[in-house]
């Protein structure tokens, strides 16, 4: 069985947990950042992950836009779908609206993993609204959970 975990990252969560899912998954695993790389072709794997980082209260455009262009394909796959987002409060509503319904309804696996921000790599404008929203400067350090990942994992591999 091969499975491809496909996410967005723009300061490097995401990507953190996609490796971390990537080393708990066992088998044949790719990962793929579609900022930094072409979209994949599905075609030959029987596993789509699918995972982003939550920004102003949405997934980014890049998976959007990629969703809505393979969503045909991924009707024959098994599909889990994650989020990387660090309001708890809302955290499971961000989930909800960052994928269609339709995607929700057919996966095997939906997760909020946490986040962790690296505030040194922030944007000045994205440390201005995080100092808003949170009230104080961020400093670095793990909210990703590795339980949560775990799990996530074992649901896609049974």
């Amino acid at each position: 069985m091969k499975t491809i975990i496909v996410y967005t990252s723009k300061y490097g969560c995401t990507e953190k947990a996609a490796d971390v899912l990537k080393s708990r998954m066992g088998g044949e695993v790719e990962v793929i950042n579609l900022r930094r790389t072409q979209e994949p072709s599905l075609r030959e794997y029987d596993t789509v992950i699918l995972g982003g980082s939550i920004y102003y209260g949405k997934i980014q455009k890049e998976m959007t836009a990629f969703v809505n262009k393979v969503m045909p394909q991924l009707a024959s796959k098994r599909v889990g779908l994650f989020i990387c987002a660090g309001n708890k409060d809302q955290a499971a509503q961000e989930l909800q609206t960052a994928f269609p319904e339709v995607l929700l309804q057919a996966a095997v696996a939906t997760e909020v993993f946490g986040d962790e921000i690296y505030y040194s790599k922030l944007s000045l404008i994205d440390k201005f609204i995080l100092r808003m929203v949170k009230g104080k400067e961020q400093k670095s350090g793990s909210g990703l959970s590795l339980e949560t990942i775990e799990k996530f994992a074992q649901s896609m591999t049974h």
